[in-house]
């Protein structure tokens, strides 16, 4: 059996000034077509594509000179966004009709064509089909013989370029899986620690560095910002792009130091991460930066990159994996005595506090699935329940 492989790439488009207008204008047309769908989908309360076209695209083509694969398909974007938001208003929660300032154009293969050998790209627009340069990294000479499917264009608007994400995909054989697990856990002194139910693998990814610039774009962003001269204004601009470049460098280096710790076939343990900050109570100091890092975008660089070594990534619930202790699973709050420090107060066992956090998270995973061979169990998202202190075992420090 064959899996399929999927990756998204990233491209700056080099347009004349004439072919950025034309484009400009193709967003615009896009945004109305778009917007306009999702008014008379709301105002009718349904998200039937094909009712939706009925009432749409004759309207839509005699008021704008957009191509009708495009007019088509800002009709199905709309729809979808129409079926999530009508959805929640039935439900009683708060729900807006969808609008959008600057959504991205969604191409087909009957709307663009690319030829990344060559760095070229065709698209359609307001003035029919028109050919621009693309620049192709070198990184991405890789993906030369995968097969191209959907693109999206993109305009944005503080760096004033136009980007092109074009999905590629290629079938590769199945891997087979291994009983190899380890567990993630995500923090603030250590952005991510790893390791094996067993302990032979512990390896931290310490966080100080990483902080202390994060600490020092922080308060230069807060002196640019007091003086909000023009001058400070372009400034600004460059260090978000900067810090944003930063973030994702240190996310993607250690995701792949991560992957590379699981031999094929094996599986990462990473914790669910939905509501997550309203979850964990932190300091106020440690506030600003338990929100700003993307730890979001790190599992995803995780799971992209097993995914290409045939290592499954799996999601586990979280809770009580600080509190419990990892070698008897007795639990309670005053088992961590600090950031740092875990030492189990029924069993005296004491380890680093994320350390003992990330192996609970691959034990929560080993006994989940235990509970799903014999029925007790409804899946891997349940945590673990707490254990009776007469099932401890004895004291042990690691």
């Amino acid at each position: 059996m064959n899996m399929k492989l999927q990756r998204a790439l990233k491209l700056v488009l080099k347009p004349t000034e004439k072919q950025k207008q034309i484009l400009l204008e193709t967003l615009e047309q896009y945004k109305f077509a778009y917007n306009h769908t999702c008014k008379v989908g709301w105002e009718q309360e349904f998200w039937n594509g094909v009712e939706l076209h009925k009432l749409t695209y004759y309207p839509l083509r005699e008021k704008l000179s957009l191509p009708s694969q495009l007019v088509i398909s800002a009709r199905v974007v709309a729809t979808e966004s129409l079926k999530s938001a009508i959805r929640r208003k039935r439900k009683g929660l708060k729900a807006t009709c969808p609008q959008s300032n600057n959504p991205a154009i969604r191409y087909d293969k009957r709307s663009y064509t690319i030829w990344l050998d060559r760095e070229e790209v065709s698209l359609a627009t307001v003035s029919g089909r028109q050919k621009f340069k693309v620049k192709i990294p070198d990184y991405f000479n890789q993906y030369l013989d995968w097969r191209v499917t959907s693109a999206n264009l993109k305009y944005d608007k503080k760096l004033k370029k136009i980007f092109l994400n074009i999905t590629v995909e290629k079938e590769v054989e199945d891997i087979k899986p291994t009983n190899f697990v380890v567990g993630v856990d995500l923090g603030l002194r250590k952005l991510a620690v790893v390791s094996t139910p067993d302990g032979k693998i512990n390896r931290f990814f310490d966080g100080g560095h990483i902080r202390a610039v994060s600490e020092r774009y922080f308060a230069l962003r807060k002196r640019l910002q007091s003086k909000g001269t023009p001058s400070a204004k372009r400034h600004l601009k460059k260090l978000s792009q900067k810090e944003k470049r930063f973030r994702t460098a240190v996310n993607h280096k250690i995701a792949k130091e991560v992957v590379n710790l699981v031999p094929a076939g094996g599986t990462i343990i990473l914790e669910k991460l939905k509501g997550i900050r309203k979850r964990v109570k932190v300091s106020k100091k440690n506030r600003r930066w338990i929100h700003s890092w993307n730890f979001a975008q790190l599992q995803q660089f995780i799971e992209y990159k097993a995914q290409s070594k045939g290592i499954r990534v799996v999601y586990v619930d979280a809770r009580y994996t600080s509190q419990k202790c990892s070698r008897c699973g007795y639990i309670s709050r005053s088992n961590r005595t600090d950031q740092s420090h875990f030492v189990c107060k029924h069993c005296g066992f004491s380890l680093n506090a994320d350390l003992n956090a990330s192996r609970n998270i691959a034990v929560n995973y080993l006994v989940s699935l235990q509970k799903s061979e014999t029925g007790t169990g409804s899946g891997i998202s349940l945590p673990v329940g707490r254990r009776q202190p007469s099932q401890c075992s004895g004291a042990a420090t690691a």
